[in-house]
C-alpha cells in the first residue's frame, strides 16, 4: 500500500517551494524551517484565489526578502480549434508529503509544487525571523553538509549540479 492509499482520509493542502538560483548560477537560496528544523527552499501554502506561480514568488519574498521570477516552463501549447487556454508555467516536481501531527494540528498532506526561480537584482538575504530561523545562499558542496531532505538535494543538483563554469 502506498502513502497515497494510506492517507486518503487526511486533509490535503496545496503548497509551493521556490528553488531560487543566484545570478552566477552556482548557489541556491534555502531557509532553516522553524517547525521542521531543517534546511528547505522557501515556500508555503497557496492562498485562496492565488495561482501556485504567484504564491511561490510571494513566499520567497516574504521569507527571505529576495525578489525572484519564475523560470518559464510552459509545457505544451493549448491552442485547439482557434481557442486558447492559458498555460501556467509547470513546476519542476509535485510531491505528496505527509506532515506529522503536532500539538493543535492533526497530521495532514501537503501537495507541494516545486518551482525554479532566478533572483532579480539584489542577492542580499533578509530572513523573516517570524517565519524562518535563517536564510542563505548555498553551493552544491555546502548543501551536502546541511540537514535537509534527499529530494531537496536532488532538485538542487538538477539546477546547479552540472553547471560548467563560464570562462571569460
Amino acid at each position: 500500500m502506498t502513502i497515497i492509499e494510506c492517507t486518503t482520509h487526511f486533509q490535503k493542502q496545496f503548497t509551493v517551494s521556490g528553488y531560487v538560483v543566484n545570478g552566477a548560477g552556482d548557489r541556491v537560496l534555502l531557509v532553516h524551517h522553524r517547525k521542521l528544523l531543517t534546511w528547505l527552499p522557501p515556500g508555503g501554502h497557496v492562498d485562496p484565489d492565488e495561482t501556485p506561480q504567484v504564491a511561490v514568488v510571494r513566499e520567497v519574498r516574504e521569507e527571505t526578502g529576495i525578489r525572484a521570477a519564475l523560470r518559464p516552463h510552459p509545457g505544451i501549447d493549448l491552442e485547439v480549434d482557434g481557442t486558447k487556454e492559458a498555460q501556467l508555467d509547470l513546476p519542476l516536481s509535485m510531491s505528496y508529503q505527509l506532515i506529522p501531527e503536532r500539538p493543535g494540528e492533526p497530521a495532514h498532506i501537503h501537495m507541494d509544487m516545486a518551482f525554479a526561480l532566478d533572483v532579480m537584482g539584489d542577492e542580499t538575504v533578509d530572513a523573516a525571523e517570524a517565519e524562518v530561523h535563517a536564510a542563505g545562499w548555498f553551493s552544491l558542496d555546502e548543501l551536502q553538509e546541511l540537514d535537509t531532505f534527499p529530494s531537496v538535494r536532488a532538485i538542487v543538483r538538477s539546477l546547479i549540479g552540472d553547471r560548467v563554469p563560464i570562462r571569460g
